[in-house]
């Protein structure tokens, strides 16, 4: 069958023409069967997906029944508009035919089956379809004569630096990859980061792994998919929806990302990435966007959606990065592409904000204003609980050195550690659902030489499992400007089931004697953190730091997401200019990214 990718509808004419030789099903007066009452049923049928969802089947119409004919001529034309969820390249037409009976059932004479794949050539094609039995009807024979044409709809590509007016309603943002097909995992998130008129983060509003539907729940996340091996849609292994009805006025621009979680891997690893814009209720697709993808990138800024005249405007970017592998680190880089928008507009690195995941880590300077760490800092750790339980909870930190070896612990019997450099903010027993429930107040500077590792645990000391516990997160931050530079939340606590306690992470120095910081998320079992000591170890053991990634340069300086942008001559004074270019799309003219007031 023909590539069928790109087509996302088709007009389908089909006449049936006539029958032969067809199954007898009426007799009489004891005589056996000797003719039929035909009739034939034709529907669209869309095959299960491979992940078991999606088959459906469509009745579109029927013919005019025959009476007393076995050779039956209809003539009968008919015209099919398919489209959105009711079109799929791999969909049939079924023409099931029918014995029509005025006392009882009617009873089933066969089917024939053509794949819509068969009509890609756009010829019309009249020829003889054999009817063959089917579950459901053992007996069949003869043939159907059809004439059969289908003018199919392709995908209207959009291409980098283009953009397009978006429609009322809700829209879906499909976004899929497919792998090289070595077989190894590689963890790709897509996230909606949402910022102000004056290119602010807005934090509630945004989508992501952690966050799957924003605070008005304009912005709504499919969830997680590790290895882009299930569609979810149409070839999506995201969906992102947009209700942009809904969006709060305090957001004026949705920046579309997609980065690689996984350590050591990269976009290199990426056989090609794509973006659809889809009608939501009706499924129709309106445009789609394919980057070029070439070189070992961490993240690929898809698009941006803006408010413009009243409505909303689609750009797409299609631009990359070579180490940032969570949206926060591109805050920066996202608020120069708010030039447009924003005149005057600056970026600079202590605007970044890790948000991290399971196994990642960061270099803190790439966060800190200067490069240079706050004097303190300070790890504030949060969780809800469910269920109506009050559950015991308390954070600990635990210092390691270089070979893993106990050196101290600060937790709610030793409030400061014996250098003086991090001290507990006190107990709190109960989730309050607000804010930080624990605090550790780090002064890096002041940490003993022989402390390596700075682990942070959360243990249940009256003993209740972890699994009444929700959206359990951790920050770190400058307690005097209160700006974080690293975020870290659980969207699913599940896995903490039949478990008392939980490694968060952990502060370390790099050989050059750089601080990072770690996620590492593992179930573990202690009423205190002298129980999670060898679990830590063994969590650091398993799955060491990985090596810090280079330092960042400046955002627009060199920075590598705008690196295609600078050479192409398009970013003036750090700011992009002009990424969009006129073109018409969707039947509408285009609207450079330079929107006139």
């Amino acid at each position: 069958m023909a590539d069928l990718s790109d087509v996302v509808g088709a007009e389908i004419d089909l006449t049936v023409i006539s029958g032969r030789g067809l199954i007898p099903k009426d007799g009489g007066f004891g005589f056996g069967a000797r003719t039929s009452d035909p009739y034939v049923a034709i529907a669209a049928v869309l095959p299960a997906a491979r992940s078991g969802r999606g088959g459906h089947c469509e009745e579109l119409g029927r013919t005019a029944v025959i009476a007393k004919n076995l050779n039956p001529r209809w003539d009968q034309a008919f015209k099919f508009h398919l489209h959105g969820r009711r079109f799929r390249g791999d969909m049939l037409l079924r023409l099931r035919v029918w014995d029509s009976d005025a006392m009882s059932a009617d009873d089933p004479m066969g089917e024939a089956v053509v794949p819509v794949g068969d009509l890609l050539g756009g010829q019309v094609i009249e020829r003889w379809y054999a009817v063959r039995p089917y579950a459901g009807c053992k007996k069949a024979s003869g043939d159907l004569q059809l004439r059969i044409s289908a003018v199919l709809r392709t995908a209207l590509s959009v291409s980098s630096h283009q953009s397009v007016r978006l429609p009322h309603g809700v829209l879906g943002v499909g976004l899929g990859w497919d792998m090289l097909g070595d077989g190894s995992a590689i963890d790709l998130d897509a996230s909606c980061v949402a910022l102000s008129a004056q290119g602010d983060l807005v934090m509630r509003e945004c989508c992501y792994h952690a966050q799957l539907s924003s605070a008005s729940g304009a912005i709504r996340h499919s969830g997680d998919e590790r290895e882009g091996d299930e569609d979810l849609g149409e070839g999506d292994d995201e969906v992102i929806t947009l209700d942009l009805s809904r969006v709060p006025a305090a957001v004026h621009a949705i920046f579309v990302v997609a980065t690689v979680a996984s350590s050591g891997r990269s976009f290199a690893d990426v056989k090609s990435a794509r973006m659809r814009l889809v009608q939501w209720e009706s499924g129709a697709e309106l445009c789609r966007f394919v980057p070029a993808m070439k070189g070992a990138h961490t993240a690929l800024l898809m698009a941006r959606v803006a408010r413009h005249g009243g409505g909303w405007v689609l750009s797409a970017i299609g631009e990359v990065d070579h180490t940032a592998r969570d949206w926060g680190t591109l805050l920066p880089e996202f608020r120069l592409y708010m030039g447009d928008l924003c005149p005057g507009i600056t970026a600079s690195p202590e605007q970044r904000i890790a948000v991290m995941r399971k196994g990642g880590n960061i270099r803190l300077t790439d966060y800190c204003v200067g490069g240079v760490p706050p004097e303190t800092l300070v790890l504030g750790l949060a969780w809800d609980v469910t269920n109506g339980r009050n559950v015991d909870l308390d954070a600990s930190a635990i210092l390691l050195d270089r070979q893993l070896r106990l050196l101290d612990l600060v937790f709610f019997g030793k409030l400061r550690s014996s250098d003086g450099s991090i001290q507990h903010g006190g107990d709190e027993r109960e989730g309050d659902e607000k804010g930080d429930d624990e605090k550790v107040f780090l002064t890096l500077g002041s940490v003993a030489p022989a402390v390596a590792y700075i682990g942070f645990v959360i243990n249940s000391y009256s003993g209740e499992e972890l699994d009444d516990v929700s959206r359990a997160s951790c920050h770190l931050f400058d307690p005097r400007s209160m700006r974080d530079l690293a975020t870290f939340g659980l969207s699913n606590t599940r896995f903490l089931d039949k478990h008392t306690a939980l490694v968060m992470g952990a502060l370390y120095r790099d050989p050059g004697a750089e601080w990072g910081f770690l996620i590492i998320s593992e179930a573990a079992q202690g009423r205190t953190a002298h129980d999670n000591v060898d679990e830590l170890q063994a969590a650091l053991r398993r799955r060491p730091p990985p090596p810090l990634a280079p330092s960042r340069p400046p955002p627009g300086a060199g920075a590598a997401m705008l690196a295609n942008a600078t050479a192409a001559g398009l970013v003036q004074g750090g700011v992009v200019q002009g990424l969009v270019v006129d073109a018409e799309v969707l039947s509408v003219s285009a609207v450079p990214m330079g929107l006139p007031a």
